[in-house]
């Protein structure tokens, strides 16, 4: 029943609130304003986080709990949502400098690690200190520094790359959907099936609202937390055996636009805390493509990755490496495309 029930129910509730919200962040002029590398002409609402996110947070408190799958390092991860939420939705009404917002998120980001340290201690001893002798517990802060690092940068290429009509909605669909699909064939723990159906939901009845032409965004109030929820379930199957690879996979576009940008804005010598408009579906839609051609376009490389990430269950390496060189492939194509016009 929680299965069918749940999911349909966040989609009703969310669909009214989030039409409810639009106005209302109209009249306090929480609006996304049009600016040299804005994607948009016209003001567009951001703060459908506001309705989501906690959403999403009492419905795994519930659904948890009532499950009992609710444990001490669930609720730190609960509570890092809830803190990631505040503080973003402080910084969308207020604007808070970009150090306090980086040492947030390093902040939960590293509790969140630590309430992971005998999984990241199964790790080292089953996968590197097999190979490497060395210092176990330097291994375990070296490890978990990069961890912290890792989980630091997909929080905020979600901030980034929520910029361009539908694009966030439609990389979290993918990603909760393929996360339901490796807990059906056996992949998965059951908590991640609740997980994602409760993604899956909330984004379903957010897209109607921020498909081409969007009405409103997710805001730093929804793509930070969002981002976080990504990077847990990255992290957390990584640590702990689970389907690391398909998981990579469906994530792969937004992982390599992201990085490549940053690694090209570094090598260009440019400030990589500057806001900007170099990524490279914004770059294909300064040429006159529409939100929604540019969108397809996506969704066509997703609809790929993810037969790439179910292949991998069988297949990790190839599929791995066929979904690196696709994906690559269609961002060369995205960049020669703008350069030819």
């Amino acid at each position: 029943m929680i299965v069918f029930f749940i999911p349909l129910i966040l989609f009703v509730i969310s669909n009214y609130l989030i039409r409810k919200l639009i106005p209302f962040l109209k009249e306090k002029s929480l609006v996304d304003y049009p600016s040299e590398r804005s994607n948009h002409q016209i003001l567009v609402p951001k703060g459908a986080g506001i309705v989501i996110i906690p959403l999403f947070i009492f419905s795994i408190l519930g659904i948890f709990v009532s499950q009992d799958f609710f444990d001490k390092q669930w609720f730190i991860f609960l509570i890092s949502t809830v803190i990631l939420f505040i503080v973003s939705l402080i910084d969308d009404f207020k604007n808070l400098s970009a150090p306090i917002r980086l040492l947030v998120h390093v902040i939960t980001v590293a509790i969140s690690i630590f309430v992971l340290k005998e999984d990241i201690y199964k790790f080292i001893d089953n996968n590197i200190l097999e190979f490497i002798d060395f210092n176990r517990l330097f291994i375990f802060y070296f490890f978990s520094f990069a961890l912290t690092l890792i989980w630091v940068w997909i929080i905020n290429l979600f901030n980034f790359m929520d910029g361009m009509d539908g694009l966030t909605c439609t990389q979290v669909l993918f990603l909760a959907f393929t996360t339901n699909i490796l807990y059906l064939l056996g992949y998965m723990n059951e908590n991640f099936q609740f997980l994602s159906l409760i993604l899956i939901s909330l984004f379903l009845a957010f897209y109607s609202f921020n498909k081409p032409s969007a009405q409103i965004f997710l805001g730093d109030v929804g793509s930070i937390p969002v981002g976080y929820i990504a990077g847990l379930v990255l992290i957390y199957n990584f640590l702990n055996g689970g389907p690391i690879v398909p998981l990579l996979i469906i994530s792969m576009y937004y992982l390599s636009d992201s990085t490549l940008t940053l690694i090209i804005r570094i090598i260009k010598k440019k400030n990589i805390f500057e806001a900007h408009s170099d990524h490279f579906y914004q770059k294909i839609l300064r040429t006159g493509q529409t939100h929604r051609q540019v969108l397809n376009k996506i969704t066509i490389l997703l609809f790929f990755l993810f037969i790439f990430s179910m292949i991998s269950v069988k297949y990790p390496f190839v599929s791995l490496i066929s979904a690196i060189f696709f994906t690559l492939g269609f961002l060369i194509f995205l960049h020669k495309h703008y350069q030819d016009e």
